[in-house]
């Protein structure tokens, strides 16, 4: 028995995918070859479709290919009653020219002669369909076979003794003209007499009338059109000794063809080629009866493997339990894990809502102490105007006076822990603001009070501005500095710094932080730290464990807790026996100052419409990027996603490639690079992530990659960090 196969199929598989009927009545009936496929190459793994720079451009300067079917080779390829390419080989040529920047243009010729004909003299450029034999080889290149069917004799039923290959002199044999075993038959067999008809139909049907003995045909062709016609009176007998290897044939002086669809080929999926495969080949067999002895046997086996399947059962239920153990174990994990997040969830829900409680408490006690406190502060100053420093009155009415704005400045701090922290806000610099305050007289006198102590200021040169109070911003900072002085003893050292950061993913901290573009502000500090069982409580109004008499009233980080929340950003802090660290998140802004314009000279990092592809799967952050790359002069492209870079790529030549590290889902930054060069050996790429650099940055470079740009992006990082990967 042989057996129709796609390459790369395996009986033994084939026959274990079978039922257990079929596997039954394979062992015991005498059937003779019945019109049997093969699986199509599902073992073989599609190998990635990379074409040389010489292929790349043989298509271009060959975009269009002539392909010359054989108009009725069912179901090889054939042209339909409205006039459309059908047919195994047509699907291969549709799947391929999905692969390939190549239009098939396709060519209706009469009959199977006049497509050899035009391909001898290269009037057309491909066929489609095609058995290599010793004549064809003269004039056309082969690709690797397609798929593989036997050459069968056809015969009628009540024929007695049916012939076979070796004993057909004297006999009627119907050939198609120019068919590859019209080729086989004149060449092996040169006194079989010949019976040579245009194609397959007429050939079945002289079989059928008994005009001829008998017909040369592939099985599948004979299987597609004795159903087709109706024909029962045709039997398949006996297998011819020649196989059809079905292959595409072009031009033999365009070899870079052949080699172009040999890989596109090859780059085909199991599932593409089962697809077209079992589209158009039907499983048939013949009916057997089985004998006692095939009954016997038959039996002895179903009890073998009766006995097989309960072995079978009993393990997989074994690994079922054993599975469903794990689940159960992940379940019970991951309960855990979501009762522990609802528990944190209701202690922030219950700290926010006492710290909403508190400021209500204070802007109810600041509003009432707001009327007693004018007739401290105001009467004192009238009554001083008329007094001389030297009369003995005036120091104690000083001393009320101070003393009163003093409280005016609790009460002010109450009022912002009530109402919020600002009602106008405008775009300001932060470094500006810790730059002014560093400097001023207050910060001097505070170092004063705090001999020994140390402060630095690390700042981003290209710091994005922020929508924000600039009083209550610069009032919140200097809260933070005292409480750090505070902290640290003689010698110590408190670190001022900001910088553009860019958020991925969510984080989780004292307050959980959102994705987004922010300013990041910290202050450090080398002091003891804070209390663990205290951290919970720094923030609400009047806690404090600090020295009576040298701190303030306890109201400097409910003040920092409220400005911070009323300008929409996070806070988040940390603190061991090292120190602590108070880390502001304030959303960026990308407008401009109207009181300090951008006027910063560009030219340098000007484009000349070089073509960059940007990948991120965040759509803002490819807006963003896209802006900034036109406003320099280059021209943008953008995708969502290492996949889609891929595709975009395999059609299109850019000069850079802007790639984000972290995507999901799908391919990450380096993973992406790393599959562009093996098609595109020698981009130019740089790398972005709102992340510090890792250890994935570091391989993306040593892979060719360029420059690591931090997010959120400024137009001079990233046109700095362009224009030198482009230069380089």
């Amino acid at each position: 028995m042989r057996i129709l196969t796609i390459q790369g199929c395996c009986f033994k598989k084939w026959l274990l995918a079978f039922p257990l009927a079929f596997i039954a009545a394979t062992f015991f009936s005498a059937w003779h070859p019945s019109l049997l496929a093969g699986d199509s190459a599902k073992n073989v793994a599609p190998i990635p479709l990379i074409l040389t720079e010489q292929e790349q451009l043989w298509m271009r300067e060959h975009p269009v290919i002539r392909i010359a079917p054989d108009p009725d080779f069912s179901p090889l390829e054939y042209f339909d009653t409205h006039g459309m390419y059908q047919g195994i080989a047509a699907d291969y040529i549709a799947l391929i020219s999905k692969k390939l920047p190549l239009r098939f243009e396709v060519v209706h010729l009469e009959n199977w002669d006049e497509v050899l004909r035009q391909a001898k003299n290269r009037e057309v450029d491909l066929l489609g369909a095609v058995v290599p034999t010793p004549e064809r080889l003269e004039y056309l290149r082969f690709t690797k076979p397609l798929v593989t069917f036997p050459a069968v004799i056809l015969v009628r039923d009540s024929r007695e003794i049916p012939p076979s290959v070796s004993n057909l002199e004297g006999l009627r044999v119907a050939v198609v003209s120019n068919y590859a075993d019209h080729e086989f038959m004149r060449r092996s067999y040169p006194k079989v007499p010949l019976e040579v008809v245009p194609d397959i139909t007429s050939g079945l049907r002289l079989v059928s009338f008994g005009k001829v003995d008998a017909m040369i045909l592939n099985l599948a062709s004979a299987s597609y059109f004795i159903e087709k016609e109706g024909i029962t009176n045709l039997r398949v007998y006996k297998d011819s000794g020649f196989i059809y290897d079905l292959s595409l044939a072009s031009r033999n002086d365009w070899p870079e063809l052949t080699a172009i669809l040999d890989k596109a080929v090859a780059s085909m999926t199991p599932e593409e080629h089962q697809a077209i495969f079992s589209k158009w080949i039907g499983l048939k067999q013949e009916p057997w009866r089985p004998s006692r002895e095939n009954i016997l046997l038959f039996l002895f086996l179903l009890a073998g493997m009766v006995l097989t399947a309960v072995v079978l059962w009993n393990r997989t239920l074994r690994k079922e339990v054993a599975a469903r153990t794990i689940d159960l174990q992940k379940e019970l994990a991951e309960r855990i894990r979501s009762e522990q997040e609802k528990e944190e969830l209701r202690q922030k829900i219950h700290r926010a809502k006492k710290m909403e409680a508190l400021g209500l408490l204070a802007g109810g006690v600041a509003h009432d102490l707001n009327n007693i406190l004018s007739g401290l502060v105001s009467y004192p100053e009238l009554l001083l105007l008329d007094l001389t420093p030297a009369h003995p009155m005036h120091k104690p009415l000083k001393t009320i006076h101070d003393s009163g704005l003093r409280a005016a400045a609790v009460v002010a701090d109450l009022l912002t822990i009530a109402r919020g922290a600002a009602t106008t806000k405008e775009i300001v610099n932060l470094n500006t603001i810790i730059t002014e305050y560093l400097r001023s007289p207050e910060h001097q006198d505070k170092c004063r009070c705090f001999p020994g102590i140390s402060t630095n200021a690390r700042l981003e040169d290209s710091l994005l501005n922020i929508r924000c109070s600039a009083i209550h911003l610069r009032k919140c900072l200097m809260n933070l500095i005292i409480n750090a002085m505070e902290a640290v003893t003689q010698g110590g050292t408190i670190t001022i710094s900001t910088t553009n950061l860019y958020v991925d993913q969510p984080l989780r901290g004292y307050t959980d932080i959102r994705p987004g573009e922010y300013i990041l502000l910290t202050i450090e500090d080398n002091g003891s730290g804070i209390d663990p069982t205290e951290i919970e409580h720094i923030f609400e109004p009047f806690y404090s464990k600090k020295v009576m008499g040298r701190s303030g009233t306890g109201l400097g980080l409910a003040v920092v807790w409220s400005t911070v929340q009323e300008h929409d950003g996070y806070i988040n802090v940390t603190s061991n026996s090292n120190g602590s660290i108070f880390a502001l998140y304030f959303p960026a802004c990308r407008e401009t100052s109207p009181a300090g314009q951008d006027k910063e000279d560009r030219a340098h990092l000007r484009g000349n419409e070089e073509k960059i592809l940007i990948v991120d799967d965040e759509p803002a952050q490819r807006d963003i990027a896209a802006g900034m790359l036109t406003a320099l002069n280059y021209r943008p492209y953008s995708v969502a996603s290492g996949e889609e870079a891929l595709d975009f790529l395999e059609k299109n030549r850019v000069d850079l490639v802007i790639l984000d590290m972290i995507m999901a889902p799908g391919m990450n930054g380096r993973e992406t690079y790393e599959q562009i060069i093996t098609r595109r050996p020698g981009q130019k790429a740089i790398i972005a992530s709102g992340f510090s650099e890792t250890e994935e940055v570091r391989k993306a470079q040593r892979l060719g990659a360029g420059q690591y740009v931090r997010k959120p992006y400024t137009i001079e990082k990233l046109g700095t960090a362009i224009q030198e990967e482009l230069r380089s």
